[in-house]
């Protein structure tokens, strides 16, 4: 197993650990206290995947939960062998990178597919950066120039992940609305263009949710799935509220979300349709 899916599978165990305790109604300290040389603060820390959990520390929590056979065999097949890996830690902006954030990028570093939809906005991996800004600075958050800049330069790095060797595989939808909704009309003909310029690239496809589509081709909020070369039928899935993306990664999720695309797919325009659209739109803007 290399190191990068040891990661994933880190994220999973810490995650599986939570919802089992969760499940069991127990609290952090009440498990804890059954434990021997166990702290509420370290098995916080194993659930969010901030403390590797070692084969002993996974033996006396499935001891403790009762849980045996193929659930066992599950936890244990999770072990992983350190932290995620993170590209950002030694960049100077790193300490304004949030847990839950740098949990999502993590996942996203090592995903080998992504689905996205977004109703109002073109998806961040494919952004300008002039684009990115704008819409960074008007978030709910209202950054300063610095954070908006800092912002704007994290979503430009995580685009790599388009290009190089083992590019992500990007299935992304977007509203038409965004095509209505501009600040300067500059910003949006170069995003036009970027959009149609990435469009092209083989491991991508873009795919336009147009106006007519009506209720059925809506979502309530942003919605991510990715998925992972060790686990192609799974996933995590993060869905879109204010202050950031938030994690659903039980199974039911997972298919909640796989049904959810497959609606907008049924309303979207084709890849080609898409294009054709933008560049109609390109076309009035200059």
């Amino acid at each position: 197993m290399t190191k990068d899916l040891a990661a994933i599978r880190q994220i999973r165990l810490g995650d599986e650990l939570r919802a089992l305790r969760l499940d069991q109604n127990k609290k952090l300290t009440e498990v804890t206290r059954e434990l021997k040389g166990w702290s509420p603060a370290r098995l916080s820390k194993m659930e969010r995947a901030e403390q590797p959990v070692g084969a002993a520390d996974l033996a006396a929590l499935m001891s403790y939960y009762g849980v045996t056979g193929s659930d066992r065999e599950y936890f244990e097949n999770l072990l992983g062998s350190g932290p995620p890996r993170q590209w950002w830690r030694d960049l100077d902006f790193a300490s304004s990178i949030t847990a839950a954030f740098a949990e999502y990028l993590a996942l996203e570093a090592d995903a080998s597919q992504m689905l996205n939809y977004f109703p109002s906005a073109f998806p961040g991996l494919v952004q300008t950066e002039g684009y990115a800004r704008e819409m960074i600075a008007a978030g709910l958050s209202a950054p300063n120039e610095e954070q908006i800049e800092t912002a704007a330069e994290v979503r430009m790095m995580r685009q790599r992940r388009l290009t190089g060797d083992n590019p992500l595989e990007l299935e992304t939808y977007f509203g038409e609305v965004a095509l209505l909704v501009a600040g300067d009309p500059k910003v949006l003909a170069d995003q036009i263009r970027h959009a149609i310029k990435v469009a092209q690239y083989p491991n991508v496809a873009i795919r336009m949710i147009p106006l007519n589509a009506g209720r059925q081709g809506i979502l309530a909020s942003g919605l991510v799935l990715m998925r992972f070369p060790d686990d192609l039928e799974n996933g995590f899935v993060f869905i879109e509220a204010v202050g950031g993306m938030l994690p659903r990664r039980t199974g039911r999720d997972v298919r909640r979300a796989e049904r959810a695309f497959a609606r907008v797919k049924q309303c979207a325009l084709s890849p080609e349709e898409t294009i054709a659209a933008l560049e109609r739109k390109l076309e009035e803007l200059t």
